[in-house]
C-alpha cells in the first residue's frame, strides 16, 4: 500500500507536470496567434507596396511631357510653340 507522504508528493508531480503541459500549451497558441497576426501583416505590406507602385506609375504617366501637353491644350487651349515663335534670347540680354 502507499504511504500518505508518498501519495501526496505523486499529486504534486502530477499537478506540477499537468500545469508545465498547460503552460506549454498557452505559450503554443499564443505562438500560433503572433503568427497568424504576422501573416495578416504580411499581407496587407504586400497589397500596400502594390497599391504604391499603381500609384507611382499614374504619377508617372501625369508628369510626363505628353500627358501635361495633352492637358495643356485640353484644359487651357494651349499649343506647343512653332519654330517662328520661340526665341532663345542671348547672353548679354539680361
Amino acid at each position: 500500500m502507499i504511504r500518505p507522504r508518498t501519495a501526496g508528493r505523486a499529486v504534486v508531480g502530477l499537478a506540477a507536470v499537468l500545469a508545465a503541459l498547460a503552460l506549454v500549451e498557452w505559450r503554443q497558441s499564443k505562438a500560433r496567434e503572433t503568427m497568424a497576426e504576422l501573416e495578416d501583416v504580411v499581407r496587407e505590406l504586400a497589397v500596400a507596396g502594390d497599391e504604391r507602385e499603381a500609384l507611382e506609375r499614374a504619377l508617372g504617366r501625369v508628369e510626363g511631357r505628353a500627358w501635361v501637353a495633352a492637358e495643356a491644350g485640353r484644359r487651357l487651349g494651349l499649343r506647343p510653340p512653332g519654330d517662328g515663335e520661340v526665341v532663345i534670347p542671348s547672353e548679354g540680354a539680361w
